[in-house]
């Protein structure tokens, strides 16, 4: 796999920094930030674990970037929600 070596480098290094920002009080969980790195390690990493295929934590890093995306979700509707009722009153 190309550059699997490189990503399996970056990838921990994303998550880890992420984890260190959100206890350090630099990040919350409500930063576009703290959530786009979380997704942006666990999906490197989940590439990283197909070949050759390590099953736990391909589905574990699946999981992680799913609820990273749900994350960058709830962040979106809830900005949208709060514009929306901006602009209403």
């Amino acid at each position: 796999m190309p550059f699997s070596q490189e990503i399996s480098l970056i990838a921990p290094v994303t998550l880890l920094l992420a984890y260190a920002l959100l206890n350090l009080g630099k990040l919350t969980a409500e930063h576009y930030t703290y959530q786009w790195m979380n997704v942006i390690g666990a999906a490197a990493l989940t590439y990283t674990t197909i070949n050759p295929l390590n099953i736990g934590v391909l589905i574990t890093e699946a999981i992680w970037t799913l609820i990273g995306l749900y994350g960058v979700f709830r962040i979106f509707t809830k900005r949208r929600r709060a514009q929306a009722a901006t602009v209403q009153s």
